[in-house]
């Protein structure tokens, strides 16, 4: 007879928990006050994982997850949990963080979500056969592609676009091997960068060319670039106009595979609590800056630095409309990251780093004498490693907010302000 077991918390990655005498047991799909059967395995590193086959008795926070794919497609983890219940998990992911590194803001400010159906871009898994194109998401850990025609989470016209690609991609991808389809939509022009082999020989050919050519008339696609992998620069197939971007008075073209936030919404969340803090007039740093996100509001405020390792991040931003009085600075932060002294000169720095974080830019600022830091990040788990360094130097952790641009997985955006202790 299969065994009942008790859910008790949710891990890291929004699968459920069970105490076993071998350990802690993770089953996909299951929430704290389930008692749930599985069929339990040992995973990568000797993880011990369940794969739910029965829901004996439902936590009160069970629902039906509303989207029809969701047992196939590996894409969110939380669908099948209430309203009330993935908000809460979703700033008790933040607050354990802070705990681990014995963290308290002063204030919490009230957390922002996005809505399903506003995330502006998607990766797309895409694999054919015999001129057949299959395109869609990864199932939950595998490399086994599920074919999806709807999807919540995205921009409906995003999910529009992958219904007409299905068929435009047969003459471009290679047969028998799999390829991603990066789709980005920035106020109605769309951004598509292919990664994988493509063409008979691996790279673009003439058929590749006019393939492309078709697709992005067809489809009303601004550009499509290729590369062959991920460490690799896209190369620009063809673009018919530019895709730009509006950050405060900047006017940016943005370079292929831009980063944006996720969803409008959390751009402007985000854009909204730095603005609150930031002072009124001033000379200010925009760390991590990609293409100008939160530099070009910033300017509303006065003078603004911009650091990014991104070279055609930055070079989009020296070349953008209204970038007075913006400076535009290549530099890698990691091995170089701004010091001490290069600090002082700031009223105020933003930073924003990726999901590795900011290691040993903190370490710099944490010696600075900067009256104002200003951070956002995409991984608490980096960010409070950061922080702490900046508290243990001497800032004050005035705040914090959560910021959910990333429905139903286990991801989470947030805007943290430190001062100077006088």
């Amino acid at each position: 007879m299969p065994a009942d077991f008790l859910i008790h918390q949710l891990g890291a990655n929004g699968d459920g928990m069970y105490s076993s005498d071998r350990g802690p047991v993770y089953i996909d799909r299951a929430l704290p006050g389930d008692v749930v059967q599985a069929n339990i395995q040992s995973g990568a590193g000797g993880v011990l994982r369940g794969e739910l086959t029965k829901v004996v008795t439902a936590s009160p926070d069970r629902i039906d997850a509303p989207c029809p794919n969701y047992d196939a497609c590996g894409g969110c983890t939380l669908q099948h949990a209430n309203d009330q219940f993935y908000k809460n998990w979703k700033v008790d992911i933040v607050r354990s963080a802070l705990d681990k590194k014995g963290l308290q803001p002063e204030s919490w400010h009230k957390p922002i979500f996005s809505f399903p159906g506003t995330r502006r871009r998607a990766t797309f898994a895409a694999f054919k056969k015999k001129n057949t194109v299959t395109l869609g998401y990864f199932r939950r850990r595998s490399h086994q592609v599920t074919d999806i025609a709807t999807c919540m989470v995205v921009e409906p016209g995003i999910m529009a676009l992958r219904a007409g690609l299905v068929q435009s991609l047969a003459p471009i991808l290679q047969d028998g091997k799999a390829a991603d389809i990066f789709l980005q939509s920035v106020h109605g022009q769309v951004d598509m960068v292919i990664t994988g082999p493509v063409g008979k020989a691996g790279k673009p050919d003439l058929q590749v060319y006019e393939g492309v050519a078709e697709l992005a008339h067809k489809l009303n696609i601004n550009r499509i670039s290729w590369r062959t992998n991920e460490r690799d620069a896209p190369e620009v197939l063809l673009e018919i106009n530019p895709v730009r971007a509006k950050f405060g008075p900047l006017d940016v073209a943005l370079p292929p595979l831009a980063f944006l936030q996720p969803t409008k919404t959390g751009e402007d969340a985000i854009v909204a609590a730095i603005l609150a803090r930031l002072p009124e007039t001033g000379k200010f740093a925009d760390l991590f800056s990609g293409c100008g996100t939160f530099s070009g509001p910033m300017l509303a405020r006065g003078t603004v630095d911009a650091y990014d390792s991104v070279e055609p991040a930055i070079r989009a931003l020296e070349k953008s409309k209204g970038a007075k009085p913006l400076k535009a600075i290549c530099r890698d932060l990691f091995r170089n990251p701004l010091s001490s002294d290069e600090a002082d000169r700031y009223d105020a720095i933003v930073f924003d780093p990726p999901r590795v974080g900011a290691h040993e830019q903190a370490k710099a600022l944490a010696t600075s004498k900067t009256p104002l830091l200003i951070g956002a990040s995409c991984n608490p788990a980096t960010f409070v490693r950061d922080a702490r360094i900046l508290v243990d130097g001497g800032f004050a952790f005035e705040s914090i907010q959560v910021i959910d641009q990333f429905t139903w997985s286990h991801h989470v955006e947030l805007v943290a302000v430190f001062s100077r202790r006088s």
